[in-house]
């Protein structure tokens, strides 16, 4: 079996516990805040999930699994009620304004509570110090990643873009203030939310 404990790994390791960790203290993040954090977090996850080398596929069975429905409920359930006061909607279009058609329509939240869940198994997997379990949680993260997780990370990386880019924000949305107040008007025009219309 190959090394398990290479500074490569121990750094993804690390790093997947990172974005772990932010994402369940996230609760009292303001919209921009927590934009901005999962910006840079998921950005630093790609690039050391990329590096990473598969290991020889080993295990005779499915890998333990530590996220199960109620936790995944209640982290995503806590993110979309953050991301609904910046973008005001449940799900968002992205636009392909080259080839002029639709690329995807996702909620950010399921999409940031997937990657979670991934990184997650992955990294508690790892930790029980086991040769077998250390290797199972390398090969199928890397795995998935290349097949699934990867992609809608990069996808999650462009909404995120577009949310935070897309606009001209104002300086109150800038100091992560609560930018859905009804008492203030909408802080996108008409033509925007084409863009990031609900199906």
């Amino acid at each position: 079996m190959e090394d398990l404990r290479t500074p490569l790994i121990k750094e993804y390791i690390a790093t997947a516990r990172e974005f772990c960790q932010y994402i369940e203290k996230a609760g009292t993040a303001r919209p921009v805040e927590l934009l901005i954090a999962m910006q840079s977090l998921l950005a630093k996850v790609y690039a050391h999930t990329a590096l990473l080398k598969k290991p020889k596929y080993c295990y005779e069975e499915e890998p333990q699994k530590f996220v199960h429905e109620n936790e995944y409920a209640s982290v995503h359930d806590r993110l979309q009620g953050i991301i609904e006061k910046f973008d005001g909607s449940n799900s968002i279009k992205l636009k392909d304004k080259t080839m002029g058609m639709d690329i995807l329509s996702f909620s950010l939240a399921e999409s940031i509570t997937d990657i979670y869940k991934e990184l997650k198994d992955c990294y508690r997997l790892y930790e029980i110090g086991l040769s077998q379990p250390m290797n199972d949680a390398i090969w199928s993260c890397r795995n998935s990643f290349e097949k699934y997780w990867g992609l809608q990370l990069i996808e999650t990386l462009q909404s995120i873009h577009q949310l935070l880019y897309g606009h001209q924000l104002t300086s109150n949305q800038l100091r992560f203030d609560n930018i859905n107040d009804e008492s203030e008007e909408s802080w996108f025009s008409e033509e925007d939310d084409i863009t990031y219309d609900e199906e």
